[in-house]
């Protein structure tokens, strides 16, 4: 006779990522940068990641002199792009609950994309993504 045994497996972990973090309050405005790490005008685009899924694409521009464009989710919404010297902006009007997430920029160099740094927007009251917990169990 054989007998079925149901075993429960449990995984959990902790973020520990380390990236700037910006706290804000839902309604609020928010301007997220990261350096221009490019000698010349370059395409440079704004990507989110939320809970860890692939990264969305949020908007791209080429240079400092063109208009942004904005990606699929992020049309007709409160965001604008625009960069100096110095630094790519990602200004985002009366924050909503929904655009927290683990934003970053990367610029085409030579060649290849490279990332330039990682902002977390966290949002009051939400679970930021180094604090996240997560834990789930499977049935073996």
């Amino acid at each position: 006779m054989t007998e079925k045994i149901n075993l429960t497996l449990y995984v959990c972990w902790i973020s520990t990522s380390e990236f700037q973090t910006v706290e804000v309050q839902h309604g609020d405005e928010v301007t997220l940068q990261c350096s221009n790490i490019s000698a010349y005008p370059t395409q440079t685009d704004w990507f989110r990641v939320v809970n860890k899924t692939k990264p969305s694409c949020v908007s791209s521009m080429y240079g400092s002199d063109s208009e942004a464009s904005f990606c699929h989710g992020f049309r007709n919404r409160n965001f604008t792009m625009s960069s100096n010297v110095s630094f790519v902006f990602l200004q985002i009007k009366r924050v909503d609950l929904s655009d927290a997430g683990l934003y970053f920029c990367g610029l085409y160099i030579s060649g290849h994309t490279v990332i330039s740094n990682a902002v977390e927007l966290r949002i009051q009251g939400l679970i930021g993504v180094n604090d996240l917990f997560i834990c789930f169990y499977a049935f073996v």
